[in-house]
């Protein structure tokens, strides 16, 4: 006998429901989003004598960890079933369609239980695939962190020390970040001398020689 389970997810906890093959409740539960909490779903399964190979889930989304968990675990029917398709079906329990988290798992297990011909088995990512959404999801991460960084730096350089914001192009070059490191307060950049800069500019492999004349008398007239 099959065993459908409904998992109604969120970021904090989980509503589970556990369909037998005539759509009759045989277990209702939440579980925290933690791994003891994840486990209690075994624990639910093993209770009842059900195998995983017998048990087929469904819930509304493939990104996230207690996917990654199902699968690792050995339930190898898993169905992502779109939201849309629920929020639909929602008029099977309650003519309002008023959202319920328990009542919603109830209906992702049965439609699951009854439109499982139509629907298509999840499939995990080759690991090639996930090595690459990996390298994406830190790409991401880091462009982001140096957006909000490069933010604050420059709020904190229009108050204290704005000559530094427009000696080179941007405040993310490269450039710009050393001189910064070498002359980090107006002081230190008043008494810059024109061979130190021209060092300076060369040493980074300053892309537009023939400027630093002009940047460097406009710095010593504090005019930047």
């Amino acid at each position: 006998m099959n065993i459908y389970i409904g998992i109604d997810w969120s970021e904090q906890k989980h509503d589970v429901t556990f369909l037998n093959e005539s759509g009759v409740i045989i277990n209702q539960f939440t579980i925290a989003q933690t791994g003891s909490g994840l486990l209690k779903l075994e624990e639910h399964r093993q209770h009842l004598g059900q195998s995983r190979k017998k048990c087929l889930v469904a819930l509304e989304t493939a990104h996230h960890l207690i996917v990654d968990f199902l699968w690792s675990r050995g339930y190898q029917q898993v169905y992502v079933i779109p939201p849309n398709v629920i929020k639909s079906s929602r008029g099977r329990y309650v003519q309002s369609g008023a959202r319920d988290d328990r009542r919603d798992s109830r209906l992702i297990a049965d439609v699951l239980r009854t439109d499982r011909a139509r629907l298509h088995p999840w499939q995990p990512d080759s690991l090639v695939t996930r090595h690459i959404g990996a390298k994406v999801s830190l790409i991401n991460y880091l462009t982001r962190s140096q957006g909000r960084l490069s933010n604050r730096i420059r709020a904190l350089l229009v108050r204290y020390y704005p000559v530094a914001l427009t000696v080179f192009s941007t405040l993310s070059a490269q450039i710009t970040l050393r001189f910064l490191q070498r002359y980090p307060t107006p002081q230190a950049v008043r008494s810059l001398t024109w061979s130190e800069f021209e060092a300076f500019a060369l040493e980074h492999n300053y892309p537009h020689p023939r400027k630093l004349p002009v940047i460097s008398s406009r710095i010593n007239r504090h005019e930047i």
